[in-house]
């Protein structure tokens, strides 16, 4: 009889420490998922910020090239459109 329930306890005890484990790991890998969201969604916007900074860079460039090579100028005060009220 004592064997018996020493048995039990033990089973218990390891049943116990198994659920309080799952609930646990469930967590963590709740949190891993939404790290993984955030982390998506930070690459994007920092692919997105790559992208208009190379062609900030490229605009730059052919800027550049056209003031030393071709002596252009790039003029800050042109507007395309222009309504007036008379």
């Amino acid at each position: 009889m004592k064997n018996l329930t020493v048995f039990l306890i033990g089973i218990l005890s390891i049943w116990i420490l198994h659920g309080t484990l799952l609930i646990k790991v469930s967590k963590i890998e709740l949190s891993i998922k939404e790290d993984k969201k955030i982390l998506d969604e930070l690459q994007k916007e920092l692919s997105k910020k790559e992208i208009e900074y190379n062609t900030v860079m490229d605009l730059e460039k052919i800027g550049n090239e056209m003031k030393n090579r071709k002596k252009m100028a790039i003029s800050q005060g042109i507007k395309f459109f222009r309504i007036e009220e008379k």
